[in-house]
């Protein structure tokens, strides 16, 4: 349960300090009003701290038990290759609250810091750790993609104070987080392909970790939905009705988005299976329920005006695929 928490605050705290940077960026032209986030980006940076502290921790508390605490706390941090990128985080997270307090409008230089940060957090990852060089680069790239995107969606869905300038920020961000899914995906691909052959997938839905894996990947479905509202209907529906209102629409992919990090952060608990541990053959079904949830995939659209309907829809839809996959394989 620690190791997924961890992966939790890491997951969300990168979202809140990146959306919080990206949109430092970005001229008032551009974007909605939003609050002055920096007591949140503050928080954002603890969270990224203390979710990659809970594995060291967690060794220096197995060292201790061998030796003193002096002796483990050097070890662990020092000689372990997790506790050094646990220090590259620290210092990292602590240079940039100094650059905050110090002059917070420089912002080529904590964009600057955040590069190494991001780098340490890639080290901590069971990628880096068992690929080396290219794991850690890719675990990078995913991570970067990942909070680039969702924690611009995040600040706005939030934070933003008014829908003035709505149709600017859209410009922009459509095609940003069309860059970032993409590179979401292709990273992600890259990462699964290090440890099970892409043929293989289907055989991993027979152990938890690809149980979990499938749930992650099916998440993404309603995103795309989101992403045409966003990026579609939400700029047509702009241009006639200047009073109309897209942040609950944003709220509600939120959500999806913060279940998206819960199934992350849940492949920490599970052990990544050998190709040996992969069960030969998938389940057979006869794909009812699987039909139905992809035929219900469209009623998506529902959710645009009624937003709940939309989330409901969304969750009903994804749980049929789902199981429908795991029965059919």
């Amino acid at each position: 349960m620690s190791a997924f928490i961890g992966e939790l605050l890491v997951y969300l705290g990168g979202a809140i300090w990146m959306g919080y940077l990206v949109l430092r960026f970005i001229s008032t032209e551009r974007k909605p009003m939003i609050i002055d986030g920096t007591r949140w980006a503050v928080v954002g940076l603890g969270m990224l701290v203390l979710g990659t502290s809970i594995p060291v921790i967690g060794a220096v508390r197995f060292l201790h038990s061998t030796q003193t605490m002096t002796e483990a706390l050097r070890t662990g941090l020092l000689d372990l290759h997790i506790g050094r990128m646990f220090l590259v985080v620290y210092f990292s997270a602590l240079l940039l609250l100094l650059v905050l307090a110090w002059r917070k409008q420089l912002s080529v230089i904590l964009a600057v810091v955040t590069i190494p940060l991001w780098v340490g957090i890639a080290g901590t990852s069971h990628a880096a750790a068992k690929y080396g060089a290219l794991g850690w680069t890719l675990q990078f790239s995913h991570f970067l993609c990942v909070t680039a995107w969702i924690g611009v969606v995040f600040w706005l869905a939030i934070g933003a104070r008014s829908t003035e300038h709505w149709s600017a920020f859209l410009s922009w961000f459509s095609p940003f987080a069309r860059i970032a899914f993409t590179g979401v995906i292709l990273s992600g691909v890259l990462l699964m392909q290090l440890a099970i052959p892409l043929e293989r997938y289907t055989n991993l839905w027979g152990v938890p970790y690809g149980q979990a894996l499938l749930l992650k990947h099916i998440l993404l479905l309603p995103l795309l939905f989101y992403a045409f509202c966003n990026g579609t209907l939400v700029r047509r529906r702009l241009r006639f009705d200047s009073a109309y209102d897209p942040r609950p629409l944003l709220r509600m992919e939120s959500i999806i988005l913060v279940l998206l990090f819960i199934a992350s952060a849940s492949l920490s608990r599970l052990e990544q299976p050998t190709l040996a541990q992969l069960p030969v053959s998938a389940p057979a079904g006869d794909g009812w329920i699987l039909m139905i949830g992809i035929v219900t995939l469209p009623l998506l659209v529902l959710g645009y005006r009624r937003h709940a309907i939309g989330v409901l829809l969304s969750l009903f839809s994804v749980s049929l695929i789902y199981l429908g996959l795991l029965a059919t394989g």
